[in-house]
């Protein structure tokens, strides 16, 4: 077994195809979001874009969102309204199905460009970076951060090659797609300036020469146009001229709204990397992320990773997600460190170790990000026609302050339950298990669907922790 994962006979398509399959696993099943800005930053404006009466988040009364994402989702919208789907369920998946492919060739781009730099080309690399959890759940996502991630993979990659090539014509095309790429990440989303302002750090103590240096101040020129194009998207979303750089500096730095939502000390980012991502694998993504480091201390990856991270841990607030720029390099941490070294006797067992895990948390993939939009699912292909549905505790329909249009405006209207009475054919929707019980003692009521399987109400700690959603039909 150790031969076989440092030898490379197996062919990589095999791996990339077992990945696209949990890609596609990923978009499938978690519908919904893992925060709701993936939906209410992103899906929110889409659905004014469509037409959709709704409300949208503080961001947008503020004006520090850049409309682009929500506009090329909007695109492809378009084209599948054109091909008669408009089903809200099939267009979000593949929204979602999009995303995610534009992260997986993000990663292969990646892959292919440094598996002979850091020796990884062999088969434990390959299964670790092509079947890694976490990139499925994360490309499935519809947040801003996936999608400028990716696109700063891309415009890295690119980058390091334009700075490496020889052929000046090949130069041009390289660092206009690279500064293309690096200037929608940014408009995708603000904060990831900072890696792109590392790339360049990178080459000025790196890789500097003055024939490279005129292609460099190219490509951050193009990264200008590019934003600077991003504001004509934005008049358009805002119906009239909106500076949403500044406004986001305004916001954020002089109204202090980031310092609002937390003040955390700089170590906080460690205590949720360690409790939120991968236990107990994460132990090894750590060591290995420092032994990278150490052993190249020159590479792009090291600078756009270390001195992230430290800015990172000085802002006040702070939140698993804002590692995703660090972590998307997890897989190619782990299989340098399994490559690269041999000086410690456990390595197999570390090595069965991750990939076991690995396996185990594929189950993340196949349950809903958002319990919710499987309840709207739900009433969507079975109880259209109902004309009353009532909420017993929570409000399925309300996430936030806000709701999700795109799903709720296409099924019935809610209310609270109030012992309604001399009604026919209703529905009672319920979130916590002591309502499931009451609901189930009314006259004619029959539960006809949950979330998750009714056997987890044996547990005790599942049921107060008010995952679940219940759905009864009244006659």
């Amino acid at each position: 077994m150790y031969n076989f994962y440092f030898s490379n006979n197996i062919n990589t398509k095999w791996f990339i195809f077992f990945g696209l399959i949990l890609h596609f696993i990923a978009a499938y099943f978690t519908v919904g979001y893992y925060n709701s800005d993936e939906h209410f930053q992103v899906i929110g404006p889409l659905e004014k874009l469509l037409g959709i009466e709704n409300k949208l988040a503080w961001e947008f009364n503020y004006r520090i969102r850049s409309w682009v994402h929500p506009y090329f989702y909007f695109a492809v919208t378009k084209i599948l309204y054109n091909l008669n789907i408009v089903n809200p369920f099939i267009i979000v998946f593949i929204l979602k199905l999009v995303t995610s492919i534009v992260g997986f060739v993000s990663i292969n781009y990646l892959y292919n460009h440094v598996k002979f730099k850091f020796n990884i080309d062999n088969n434990l690399s390959k299964i670790i970076i092509f079947t890694f959890w976490f990139y499925a759940f994360l490309h499935a996502r519809t947040s801003s951060e996936n999608l400028s991630i990716s696109l700063l993979i891309f415009g890295m990659v690119l980058f390091d090659k334009f700075i490496s090539s020889d052929e000046y014509k090949q130069k041009y095309l390289l660092l206009a797609i690279s500064g293309i790429c690096l200037g929608l990440s940014i408009v995708l989303r603000y904060q990831i300036v900072l890696s792109v302002f590392f790339i360049f750090l990178w080459f000025f103590f790196t890789k500097f020469n003055y024939t490279n240096f005129k292609y460099v101040i190219l490509n951050s020129l193009i990264i200008i146009l590019v934003l600077l194009s991003s504001l004509i998207v934005d008049f358009f979303g805002y119906g009239f001229y909106n500076n949403t750089f500044y406004q986001f500096y305004h916001a954020n730095f002089v109204s202090k709204w980031f310092a609002s939502f937390g003040r955390e000390p700089w170590w906080y980012h460690l205590k949720l990397y360690l409790e939120g991502f991968f236990p107990p694998v994460n132990i090894i993504i750590l060591i290995s992320i420092i032994f990278f480091w150490l052993k190249e201390f020159k590479n792009i990856i090291t600078f756009i990773t270390l001195p992230v991270i430290i800015i990172l841990s000085l802002l006040t607030h702070k939140e698993l997600r804002f590692l995703f720029p660090i972590l998307i390099f997890a897989p190619f941490f782990i299989s340098y460190f399994f490559s690269n070294t041999d000086l410690f006797f456990a390595k197999k067992f570390l090595i069965n170790l991750t990939l076991s895990f690995n396996i185990l948390f594929y189950v993340i993939l196949f349950i809903p990000a958002t319990e919710q939009v499987k309840v709207y699912e739900y009433l969507y292909y079975n109880e259209k026609e109902t004309s009353k549905v009532f909420y017993y505790d929570d409000n399925p329909y309300i996430t936030d302050h806000l709701e999700p249009k795109i799903y709720t405006n296409e099924i019935p209207k809610i209310s609270k339950y109030n012992n309604e009475k001399n009604l026919n054919k209703y529905v009672i929707i319920a979130r916590n298990y002591n309502s499931y019980i009451k609901i189930q003692n009314i006259e004619k009521c029959k539960l006809m669907y949950s979330v998750y399987p009714k056997f987890l109400n044996q547990f005790k700690v599942w049921r107060e922790r008010n995952f679940n959603w219940y759905i009864f039909r009244c006659n």
